[in-house]
């Protein structure tokens, strides 16, 4: 916000770094022409500072971005190149295009610093027939990372274009050892503070929220699978008609940790539980009703924001029970459980979209092959097959 970039202009006035007084002054004026110093802070040294800001004074080096021409005939809605890295310090210019099949009101980059959950914008302006430029403020460019997107908004405040999106913005890494943005709990000129530096156990970033990515993710779904069965079934009846059965209801829980932001190892728990089943296990008084499993899984997102596709391979222990309709049974005793493992090996595809704050949508779709090493574990009988999940759930980042 301006705030933040008005109190970082006193403090390092206050520090005696009068290039980055100006500069952050520059960037405070530009998100907000009005913004005025506090009484308690205001001084002559400063007031003319502000002043200058306000009337297009310096604020420092800016960074350039190489401008190719371009045909203005052939640009459809808005074109931007993705900017992957710059130096800290200085101003980062921004340009785009933007194509006679839209008509926006605006176009502005976002952007949002290390640390934040908001994104700032900073407008463009038009500079010949399709070319918008201007800058992400130099007192942004600290840190480790910035996310941005540059949009074409409509007059109702709505992107009708854009290169990223607040959901999944572009990530520009910043070079050099400039000092971390410092947040609103801050007495400038006493330089008294709260701090709120995020630490590796807090959501800041990556998919989730901004900044650093989390170290640790929990993921809670529940959906529904179904599987290819043979052999014979817990309660010694053999399957007859090919060949499909089903798991209703299906639970998951996982634990993972995520090496970066796009790669994760963790540890998975899968519940199913055979719904309908009424034919006893063999030497049993009733059938079974859960069908426990451990897995080992590791996710790789196609996206370098960690949100969007995930490939996902897995391998654990434990036992997968889907129910089937015999062929010959009787009414009342005419569904049972066919068991496949122990040792299960597999992969699956998924897709994480965040919702905010902590909080990420996930959906997966698993395979699983059971393969046995035996024709019984204990007193269950177990069999060769595959199965598959289909689940939702809820991510959570730390």
């Amino acid at each position: 916000t301006a705030k933040v970039y008005l109190d970082l202009a006193i403090s390092a006035y206050a520090a005696g770094d009068l290039d980055a007084a100006k500069s952050a002054f520059q960037s405070a004026v530009q998100i907000d022409p009005k913004i005025q110093i506090s009484p308690a802070y205001k001084s002559p040294e400063l007031q003319k500072m502000l002043d200058e800001a306000k009337a297009g004074g310096s604020g420092g080096d800016e960074v350039p971005v190489a401008a190719a021409a371009v045909d203005c005939l052939t640009v459809k809605g808005l074109q931007h190149g993705i900017i992957d890295t710059a130096p800290a310090g200085g101003a980062l210019a921004i340009e785009a295009h933007v194509g006679s099949d839209i008509t926006p009101v605006k176009v502005s980059v976002m952007y949002r610093i290390e640390g934040a959950t908001d994104f700032t914008e900073s407008k463009l302006s038009k500079q010949g027939e399709c070319t918008y430029t201007g800058t992400i403020p130099a007192a942004a460019m600290k840190g480790a990372l910035i996310h941005y997107y540059v949009a074409a908004f409509n007059e109702n405040n709505k992107p009708i274009s854009a290169k990223g999106s607040s959901g999944s913005p572009n990530i520009l890494e910043i070079s050099g050892t400039a000092a971390p943005l410092k947040s609103d709990n801050e007495d400038p000129i006493n330089s008294t503070q709260v701090d709120t530096t995020p630490s590796d156990n807090s959501i800041n970033g990556g998919v989730i929220a901004g900044g650093k990515p989390p170290k640790v993710m929990i993921i809670v779904g529940g959906g529904t699978g179904f599987g290819y069965v043979n052999g014979n079934t817990e309660g010694g009846n053999m399957v007859e008609t090919c060949c499909v059965g089903n798991s209703l209801v299906v639970l998951n829980v996982e634990l993972d940790y995520m090496l970066n932001r796009q790669l994760a190892i963790g540890v998975a728990g899968r519940l199913g539980i055979p719904v309908g089943a009424n034919v006893n296990a063999e030497g049993a008084e009733t059938h079974s009703t859960i069908a426990p499993a451990g897995l080992l899984r590791v996710r790789y997102a196609l996206s370098a924001t960690g949100e969007g596709l995930r490939l996902m391979g897995q391998v654990g222990f434990g036992v997968m029970r889907n129910t089937i309709k015999l062929d010959t049974g009787m009414a009342g005793m005419d569904t049972d459980i066919v068991a496949q493992g122990p040792i299960l090996v597999g992969a699956g595809i998924g897709f994480m979209k965040k919702l905010g704050g902590n909080f990420a949508f996930v959906a997966d779709l698993s395979a699983l092959a059971g393969i046995a090493i035996g024709d019984k574990i204990g007193t269950t009988r177990v069999n060769t097959g595959v199965g598959a999940d289909l689940s939702l759930g809820l991510a959570v980042g730390f």
